[in-house]
């Protein structure tokens, strides 16, 4: 070997060598992706909503775990045309991080599709979950992978979830025997379950895509349910076989079904259910996650008043106050009575001592003005802070994948 040679594959060794040195420094000292990222979604997402259900929950000295979360916002959420949006909107600003029209779903008015976040992390290789506790066909769901100007047609919602690339796990229920799934009708190589005991005991070392659907909670068919910290559990049991890690989606539809029907113990009830998912969550990511709770649309202007004991919990909230006032009243919708005749009409004279009566009388309670709340934990979190957009959650989520 020639003097020149040697010198020249000593040149290389030493050039490999510090290329190597510096990937691995590169990888050591750079910032690194976090492993997991979950985001909860929700309506009625907002301080009063939050306050009575703790309060709900446990009395007033009571906390929730998403007060433990280091960053808060209160984000404005309102759509391209109206300042109060509907769900399809607010959900797709989170989802897709666009403001567009009310009823418009992941597609903006020229019919430009827009890529959700659930899109953008199977393009990254990482693994994707969807839990919602209703319909896929409803657009707070659907936000994450249909396109339609028309968020209203759930037919062919459900037909854009059979034909769109499989999530690892998705978990939905069903109200309507049109809207149930068949193992026809999902695609070829995924798995369909359809109780909670089968997908507790699915073996979650196989990679196929699996479906798990459930009839809806308080249907006759509805012989056992499952909560949604315990559908969190699986989910992330699932998704961290990936090396390249995962986001999961949990949108919890039964908060705004519960306000819509002017019903707010259950209301309150489904709030404290996701508040203890949330803490799921943190228990089983790991300290390497980003977790995320964000509002979406306020519906039926819920409050809690009076002056209730610190102490005072649960049906004492939701019951009369001292002075013989209803607790919790809402500005429009049905109203709600537990006390009502057998005709379901409140009964004349005095209150029942659980009624929830709102101040415009309607079939259905409307949105509602005002900010919804966001807040978070983990890499990137930190710019959960102030007065923000729900786009802007959207960003923060989006660079954390």
């Amino acid at each position: 070997m020639t003097m020149k040679l040697r010198n020249r594959l000593l040149a290389l060794a030493c050039l490999l060598l510090f290329l190597t040195l510096g990937g691995l420094i590169l990888l050591t000292t750079g910032p690194r992706k976090p492993f997991a990222v979950i985001l909860f979604v929700a309506d009625n997402i907002n301080p009063a909503c939050l306050t009575a259900a703790r309060i709900y929950s446990g009395g007033g000295e009571s906390r929730f775990q998403v007060e433990e979360f280091p960053n808060t916002a209160l984000c404005r959420n309102s759509s391209a045309d109206h300042s109060v949006p509907d769900i399809a909107a607010a959900a797709t600003e989170l989802a897709s991080g666009k403001k567009c029209p009310d009823g418009f779903l992941g597609q903006d008015p020229s019919g430009t599709k827009l890529t959700s976040l659930l899109e953008e992390a199977a393009g990254k290789g990482r693994s994707t979950g969807l839990i919602t506790t209703g319909d896929l066909s409803s657009p707070s769901a659907a936000a994450f992978f249909a396109k339609t100007a028309d968020s209203s047609d759930t037919k062919g919602l459900l037909e854009q979830f059979l034909t769109h690339p499989s999530f690892d796990i998705v978990v939905c229920s069903s109200r309507a025997a049109d809207q149930e799934l068949t193992l026809r009708s999902v695609p070829e190589g995924t798995d369909l379950l359809g109780s909670p005991a089968a997908l507790e005991n699915f073996p979650f070392w196989k990679r196929n895509p699996v479906v798990a659907q459930f009839p809806a909670a308080g249907s006759p068919a509805a012989e056992e349910s499952t909560s949604l910290s315990d559908l969190v559990r699986i989910a992330i049991r699932r998704l961290e076989l990936n090396r390249r890690g995962y986001l999961l989606v949990v949108d919890d539809q039964e908060i705004g079904s519960a306000a819509s029907s002017n019903d707010g113990e259950r209301m309150l009830r489904r709030i404290t259910e996701l508040d203890k998912a949330v803490g799921t969550a943190r228990r089983y990511a790991g300290e390497n996650a980003v977790i995320v709770l964000a509002g979406r649309v306020n519906i039926g202007g819920l409050q809690l008043s009076g002056q209730p004991l610190l102490r005072d919990k649960g049906v004492a909230i939701a019951a009369l106050s001292s002075t013989g006032h209803p607790s919790l009243s809402w500005s429009t919708g049905p109203g709600f009575a537990m006390d009502a005749g057998q005709d379901g009409k409140p009964r004349k004279g005095f209150p029942g001592i659980l009624s929830q009566p709102s101040a415009i009388p309607l079939p259905k309670a409307l949105p509602t003005s005002g900010d919804v709340l966001a807040t978070g934990m983990g890499q990137g979190t930190e710019r959960i802070r102030g007065f923000l957009d729900l786009t802007d959650i959207h960003r923060i989520i989006n660079e954390s994948l």
